[in-house]
């Protein structure tokens, strides 16, 4: 079983945007340390809280700042970017650290203002999937130069929460990451098995060999207390009322507990909690098993998107230890 991390360089109350930043290099350096396998940085734009608006430049300090461990982006969005300037980039950095650079491309194209500050729009399906078969081109292909032309890239990782771009990634013969976060799906469950099973044997197909991962939102606490102190922390973040600028960092416990979740939003937040696993160690942990029996993983990807560096650190030892049966060496 292996796991992996996706982060969002997450600027706690009381913290700065830079110390943020370092706290993502600090948990990516303990994940190496444990034994995990990749460790991906997500692509937000105009969201106080996260830090991670970069990712390419965020990967580089990573690389920078570890030794093994592969080091991605959850993902790039590829509405922002031109498939040539995203192999300029990825192509350099593989060059620079060989066998440890993951490309996770994805479709959001933001809010309006993003949209707006990016000079970018909204992108039809079409208009996605010929953008990453033009990236995907570009970079297995001859026709189109690339420096430096002798770095070698691994596959790109699709990221969805569809079919379609499960049959996509099957066509292009590359990677796939399911986000279980994302889906807010009565069946969502199902979902993602139907997505993972038409990836899988498309690939088989095509006599290639499937790679995927699963991503998932995970609290633990202390004890039922705290468990249900960090998922309110949660349901309050994914309200992602004002564009996600209603706090202007993550909310702490005290500052979870102090707002008032109103009734219109409350249809909201038990939806999210679906999607959600948390828990004491003991029952995420049973409930993680669960997944990955059901969904039949060889990878977990995890995101311990709670508020404290301290508290991310704990839950990532906890998995590590219970999932791989890896501990920190002093």
């Amino acid at each position: 079983m292996e796991l992996s991390i996706l982060d969002y360089a997450i600027v706690d109350e009381g913290k700065s945007s830079i110390e943020a930043i370092e706290e993502s290099v600090e948990l990516a350096r303990l994940a190496e340390r444990l034994g995990y396998s990749r460790f991906w940085m997500a692509e937000h734009h105009q969201v106080p809280a996260l830090a991670s608006s970069s990712p390419e430049l965020l990967m580089l300090h990573l690389l920078q700042n570890t030794e093994k461990i592969q080091i991605g982006s959850g993902g790039i969005m590829i509405p922002h970017y031109s498939p040539y300037k995203i192999s300029e980039w990825i192509k350099l950095l593989s060059a620079l650290y060989p066998d440890r650079v993951n490309l996770g491309i994805g479709n959001n194209p933001g809010t309006k203002v993003v949209q707006k500050l990016m000079n970018t729009t909204p992108i039809t399906r079409e208009e996605y999937n010929e953008s990453c078969k033009e990236l995907v081109d570009i970079l297995t292909g001859s026709e189109v130069f690339v420096q430096p032309p002798e770095a070698k890239v691994n596959p790109i990782w699709l990221l969805s929460t569809s079919e379609k771009s499960a049959n996509l990634a099957a066509e292009l013969g590359q990677n796939y990451v399911y986000g279980l976060f994302f889906n807010q799906a009565v069946d969502y469950i199902e979902t993602a098995k139907r997505c993972l099973q038409v990836y899988r044997t498309k690939m088989l197909e095509k006599h290639r060999n499937p790679k995927d991962v699963v991503a998932v939102f995970i609290a633990i606490g202390e004890d039922e207390q705290e468990a249900k102190d960090l998922v309110r922390c949660l349901d309050v973040w994914l309200l992602g009322k004002k564009e996600f600028t209603e706090f202007d960092r993550f909310p702490s416990i005290k500052t979870a507990k102090e707002y008032e979740i109103i009734e219109a939003d409350r249809e909201k937040v038990e939806k999210n909690r679906t999607r959600l696993v948390w828990g004491t160690k003991e029952t995420v942990i049973e409930k993680l098993k669960k997944l990955v029996a059901e969904f039949e993983l060889e990878e977990l990807m995890c995101i311990p998107l709670v508020p404290t560096i301290e508290r991310r650190k704990n839950i990532i030892e906890i998995l590590a230890k219970e999932l791989m049966g890896k501990e920190e060496k002093n």
